[in-house]
């Protein structure tokens, strides 16, 4: 046997790959042990039974600074299930509500629902959870001492009455989740799944009850509430920013998979005399959540992985406690492997009971998509004649009693909120003056922005030189500009943007005698987010493109190996793999070898994006017919020159609008890099209001900001849209 035949060649491959990987392995590992003996560094999880010596703000369960670090660490991941349930369920219903204000068929209210989608998911999540911290904190009142009243809603959080003994509230759950489970099993319970779920309720309601529950009602004192349930404001900004920016995506899905259920379905219940109402509850709604459940259930994980995101704002989720444990006891190693673990056992723990719910009702396949539902939602604001005007208003706002009522309502809201935004930036706004005059005002204060617009724009870059970090933005938004123009669609861009992110490092960077030198650690700003951004799509793309070669190939080991790092990577939150590349990169790398926290956050959002982007060029890889591959065979080509010539230009044009999404969420992905302390664009923006005279004018910032970020996302939403459109003509 030759080693030209194809078995020989495969299994070569294979104990190519193997080996190399072996001997990656075992060179890290080395350089590993020779970092941590040089630093004397123990290793190990003996530390968990150590006494913590910190404490924890929010607790389910008792917890003091005498515990162990094990004890530290279940109070934050019990912290995460919770804010991770609590943003599943709102965020569902949230969603199904906005998407059914978008199917309405009044004009306003379905214009409103579509703004609400179109702002909410064009601005990134962690931005989003400032704002609402800085709502909460600075907007709201402090408590007022002996004001004797038993609920509030101050800068400390929501104060709620709750019952004195939480075995009761246990009991009752129990007792109702029983009651609930085995009337599912009966046919009564399977058919009106909704009669169940009442006599659980009813269960629960009748123990707490009949055991004689007591209510703790919150008490005001000299030094704030004390009793009954208190439920801090990072604790509701998390909650709150992870329901309403989730809710956007899932009222996308809802609406698509409402509108694949076939046409007829709506047509035979109204036959039957069914209301649209009943038609939507019985008829539609669990046709489309059949649909609807494999992507809800992908954003329910990325719930799960978001609600890491409370480390920034001072929430102690499972993320923060094990910064915190880091920190005291200097095991990075353990501390990653903890999160990496857990957060992988949450994702495959949620999806198998997922898939579990949706299989009891019959809702593992796909379904069949049907032809769409032409709702009067989805008419434009058209440009008529006056005469022609009470016509359309007629048909999309008050076409009956209600239509006119919700219609009214809708009006009174948009214009009362048009018309405080007007008061806000305008009429009460402060144009002229400083920090004085603005406190003087109620309105806008845009001195602020005037005094502290280059700070938000490019940090700590030297003011002499600023002029280079402007230049090196240019450069980046000229890149995006000339992504619109189809004619360079292809190699041409991919050369421009290359040349646009050279330049823009050259920029700034300096050196070579013609720029005085400015180090990474002063680079901050709008140019980093962009840079981190456009690097990370750009190098992302072949190793993507290899990634799901490789999940494709016929060779078990390749195969192995690249699912394996996709679905490392994929199942971790984003947080975690910046926390490897900070933490734990220079533990595996040589001491002579300095690498700056810049690089090291870049090379994270590559690997991150590569996972993302391989998963969608997979999808459009399985969707290139076999019969492809077998004619160029047939033509002479080799398995390399088919799948460059013939099937990845087929695959990336099924793929890529979701490649151009997947670039969407990495210019939001940037914003989490401050959590490791690189300075992009959000980072600025916390530092513009640090000083005391401006910090009550967070908004001016997050606004101006926000604004920078939506134009970024929106731009490259249109520019998806774009895409799709010619995609679908050239079909």
């Amino acid at each position: 046997m030759t080693i030209r035949t194809p078995w020989a060649r495969s299994n070569g491959l294979q104990w190519a790959v193997l080996a190399a990987a072996l001997l990656a392995l075992c060179l890290l590992l080395g350089t590993l042990a020779a970092n941590l003996d040089g630093k004397n560094i123990r290793t190990g999880f003996a530390f968990l039974g150590d006494r913590a010596g910190f404490a924890i703000g929010e607790t389910l369960v008792p917890y003091g600074p005498g515990d162990s670090f094990a004890a530290a660490l279940l109070v934050g991941l019990l912290n995460t299930l919770l804010i991770s349930s609590l943003g599943i369920i709102f965020s569902t219903l949230l969603g199904l509500a906005i998407c059914l204000a978008r199917l309405s068929p009044n004009w306003l209210l379905a214009r409103l629902a579509g703004l609400y989608v179109e702002v909410i998911r064009n601005i990134p999540l962690l931005l989003q959870m400032f704002v609402w911290y800085a709502i909460l904190l600075f907007s709201l009142s402090p408590p007022i001492p002996d004001s004797g009243r038993s609920f509030a809603l101050d800068n400390r959080g929501l104060h709620l009455p709750a019952l004195a003994s939480t075995g009761t509230l246990l009991a009752a759950a129990t007792a109702g989740l029983f009651v609930w489970l085995a009337l599912r099993r009966t046919r009564l319970g399977r058919e009106r799944c909704g009669l169940s779920q009442l006599a659980g309720t009813v269960v629960a309601v009748a123990v707490l009850l009949l055991s004689g529950a007591e209510v703790d009602w919150p008490l005001s004192g000299r030094f704030g509430f004390g009793g009954g349930l208190s439920l801090t404001t990072e604790f509701l900004a998390l909650v709150v920013g992870l329901s309403i920016y989730t809710a956007a995506y899932l009222a996308e899905i809802f609406r698509a998979a409402i509108l694949a259920v076939p046409l007829g379905q709506r047509e035979a219940a109204a036959a039957l005399g069914l209301g649209s109402g009943e038609t939507m509850r019985r008829i539609i709604l669990p046709q489309a959540l059949r649909i609807a459940i494999p992507p809800m259930t992908s954003w329910h994980l990325n719930t799960v992985k978001n609600s890491s995101l409370g480390v920034a704002i001072g929430y102690p989720e499972f993320v923060s406690v094990v910064d915190t444990v880091i920190s005291q006891t200097g095991q990075a190693i353990e501390g990653v492997a903890l999160i990496v673990g857990t957060f992988l056992s949450l994702s495959l723990l949620l999806a198998f009971v997922t898939d579990r719910y949706a299989r009891s009702y019959g809702w593992s396949l796909t379904g069949q998509a049907g032809r769409q539902i032409v709702a009067g939602a989805t008419e434009q604001l058209p440009i008529l004649l006056p005469a022609k005007w009470s016509g359309w208003a007629r048909r999309n706002l008050f076409a009956s009693a209600k239509q006119s009522i919700l219609s009214a309502f809708v009006l009174l809201v948009v214009s009362a909120a048009i018309w405080k935004a007007i008061i806000w930036l305008i009429a009460d706004a402060t144009f002229s003056g400083g920090a004085a005059a603005c406190r003087a005002a109620d309105g806008t204060c845009w001195p602020f922005l005037r005094e502290n617009a280059t700070l938000i724009l490019f940090g700590t870059y030297p003011e002499a030189e600023q002029w280079r970090a402007a230049l090196a933005t240019m450069l980046l938004l000229g890149c995006l500009g000339l992504s619109f123009v189809a004619r360079l669609w292809g190699r041409r861009l991919a050369i421009v943007w290359v040349l646009g992110i050279a330049a823009s490092l050259f920029v700034l960077r300096g050196g070579f005698g013609v720029l005085v030198p400015v180090p990474m650690d002063k680079w901050s700003g709008l140019p980093v987010t962009l840079l981190l951004a456009s690097i990370a799509v750009l190098a992302a793309f072949p190793l993507a493109v290899l990634l799901a070669f490789a999940r494709q190939s016929a060779n078990p080991l390749v195969k192995r190996l690249a699912t394996g790092l996709i679905e490392l990577v994929r199942g971790i939150p984003l947080i975690g793999v910046l926390f490897l590349a900070a933490v734990m990169f220079p533990l595996f790398v040589p001491d002579w070898l300095s690498i700056d926290s810049l690089p090291r956050v870049q090379l994270a959002l590559i690997i991150f994006t590569a996972a993302y982007m391989a998963e969608a060029i997979r999808g459009g890889l399985i969707s290139v017919s076999v019969g492809q591959s077998e004619a160029a065979q047939a033509l002479g080509l080799s398995k390399w020159q088919a799948r460059r010539h013939i099937e990845l230009p087929q695959a990336l044009k099924v793929s890529l609008p979701a490649l151009v999404n997947t670039s969407i969420s990495e210019v939001k992905n940037t914003t989490l890099v401050l959590i490791v302390g690189v300075f992009d664009l959000l980072q600025t923006t916390r530092l513009s209001y640090v000083e005391a005279q401006w910090r009550p004018y967070f908004a001016e910032a997050y606004l101006f900001s926000g604004t920078i970020f939506f134009a970024i996302c929106f731009a490259l939403s249109r520019l998806a849209m774009k895409i799709e459109r010619k995609l679908s003509h050239e079909r």
